[in-house]
């Protein structure tokens, strides 16, 4: 009777990580977001944030890690923020489009004050190898985040990097689509 008990109440205390989604504004090529939008989206992230810090993890993994992405067209829903940051083929060096868009997310980062921890996330297709485009995505993040600190002159400590490769796909319909390669920043 106890152990059903205690499979029945750890069975209703996984079932919500299992059903939460991040919503990602996600902005298609030539769009921009503006720096309040920007802002907007990371404290709100950052409240959600703070209701899954301190949970345990399931299977060695952060509830973070278990968060599905969902693609939203609209800024009040969102959580997290995707903008198409163009690189060349297999490359982790910014173009001047690349940094266009990001002075504008620079901009955004730069009204939360320096109360919102902000996670730069490279994202790639399923084209190529999963350890190669882990790496890749990572380097792509880190190129994101060199360029907002050194030029922009955000705070290191304030962004943090991760590579996500293709787990994460916005198309799951199709993990080719261009739409998967992206940089995405959510609160951290």
């Amino acid at each position: 009777m106890n152990t059903k008990l205690t499979l029945a109440t750890l069975a209703c205390l996984v079932t919500p990580w299992l059903t939460q989604a991040q919503t990602v504004m996600v902005y298609g090529e030539g769009q921009q977001p503006t720096a309040q939008e920007v802002a907007d989206i990371l404290f709100r992230g950052a409240s959600e944030a703070t209701k899954l810090r301190g949970q345990a993890p399931i299977n060695g993994r952060s509830p973070f890690a278990l968060l599905e992405q969902t693609p939203t067209r609209n800024p009040a829903d969102a959580s997290a923020v995707s903008v198409p940051v163009p690189f060349d083929f297999d490359s982790a060096t910014l173009n001047a489009k690349a940094r266009q868009q990001l002075d504008v997310i620079a901009e955004g980062i730069r009204l939360t004050e320096g109360t919102v921890k902000v996670v730069v996330e490279g994202h790639t297709d399923a084209k190529g190898s999963v350890h190669y485009n882990e790496s890749l995505s990572l380097r792509r993040a880190a190129a994101v985040r060199s360029y907002l600190v050194n030029v922009k002159k955000l705070p290191v400590s304030q962004l943090g990097v991760e590579g996500k490769g293709p787990h994460k796909l916005l198309d799951k319909s199709d993990p080719y689509n261009g739409s998967n390669r992206r940089v995405q920043f959510r609160a951290g």
